[in-house]
């Protein structure tokens, strides 16, 4: 809890193709921790790859399941903490040609 700002903001993009996402940004240190908490239990861990690279500039975490991409959350970031999180969960926005491990 102590990455996130106060006063976060959670931005999520599915496209219409991800229930998990939300119309309006979420925000707040605490419904942005429920709100990724919630998405993370729709999934095993053992089944979710993490790598971190830098998406257009900025720090980010590519999720992998079944060797495949499933979403890229964006920070960014105001000295130690999240300010803005920016999760793309749109299939056909997501990198096809990403391996994990690579």
């Amino acid at each position: 809890m102590e990455l996130l700002a106060p006063d976060v903001t959670l931005w999520t993009d599915g496209g219409g193709k991800v229930r998990a996402t939300m119309l309006r940004p979420v925000q707040g240190r605490t419904k942005v921790a429920r709100h990724i908490a919630n998405v993370a239990r729709q999934r095993s861990l053992e089944e979710v790859e993490i790598r971190h690279r830098t998406v257009n500039g900025d720090p980010s975490a590519v999720l992998f399941a079944d060797d495949a991409p499933f979403a890229v959350m964006v920070l960014d970031l105001d000295g130690d903490q999240v300010s803005n999180i920016y999760a793309v969960t749109n299939p056909e926005k997501l990198p096809k040609d990403e391996q994990p491990g690579g």
